[in-house]
């Protein structure tokens, strides 16, 4: 049951695109993907090629018609995750997701009550950024009082990098010794990623040779391999926090 969390501090950073991207990459590599979209704005399939008006199930329907785009099977989990059950159901770990199929979550930057509960059960948490001084200001938030180069459930990916930008060169390299392995993809800002959404295509029919696929399969490499792994789930800082204390006291 890999679930895989997508949720950045700071919206408007290209997490939707990253975690379609991903959903799209594992489902070529032979995964079963599910691509839950757990935000208000419905905008994930946006990136599947989809209109904006096509309506995707709830994550607990029980449907026979799949929206599957790419293999990839879209759901959307607006309803279902801020439902009182679904909650309750995750604080005491009977957990809807089965089997071997692939879970990607794109959680809402606002929504972080939602992306904690998640990322204890998860596999991997993908926190995209961009390199803009509003997306570094929010470093602070992913893991409070954890050096976010110690997170080992943990992947950084920069999204939107433009290398033409004195800003954007100088962010990254900070990210780059902040982050350390943990900064795992570069995406390039590729005006072709608009375009793809604007003509209702995904990006690799649009634009194969586009520059923000490069850095994309990077990120799908280095996830598959971690989903072959089975690591842990993500561990929480309260958790260790805590734990930090009770052996303090002993």
């Amino acid at each position: 049951m890999p679930l895989i969390v997508c949720h950045s501090p700071k919206g408007g950073v290209g997490t939707s695109f990253v975690a379609a991207g991903l959903a799209q990459g594992l489902s070529l590599l032979g995964r079963d993907v599910v691509a839950l979209d757990m935000t208000a704005q419905d905008g994930l399939k946006l990136y599947f090629g989809l209109a904006p008006d096509q309506r995707l199930p709830d994550f607990d329907d029980d449907v026979i018609d799949q929206v599957t785009v790419g293999g990839v099977v879209l759901r959307s989990g607006w309803r279902s995750a801020h439902s009182v059950d679904f909650a309750q159901d995750l604080r005491t770990g009977d957990l809807p997701f089965d089997g071997e199929t692939v879970y990607i979550a794109d959680v809402a930057s606002t929504d972080v009550a939602l992306a904690q509960i998640l990322r204890r059960y998860a596999l991997l948490h993908i926190c995209t950024l961009s390199p803009t001084a509003m997306a570094l200001a929010q470093l602070p938030r992913i893991s409070p009082g954890r050096p976010l180069d110690a997170l080992t459930g943990t992947m950084f990916v920069l999204n939107q990098l433009d290398e033409t930008r004195r800003f954007a060169r100088h962010a990254t390299l900070f990210l780059r010794e902040l982050l350390g392995e943990n900064l795992v993809a570069q995406i390039h800002r590729d005006e072709a990623v608009n375009e793809a959404v604007g003509m209702q295509q995904t990006l690799s029919r649009y634009a194969p040779a586009s520059a923000a696929l490069i850095g994309m399969q990077a990120l799908v490499t280095l996830v598959e391999a971690r989903c072959k792994a089975g690591v842990a789930p993500v561990e929480q800082p309260e958790a260790t926090a805590a734990r930090a204390g009770k052996s303090a006291a002993a």
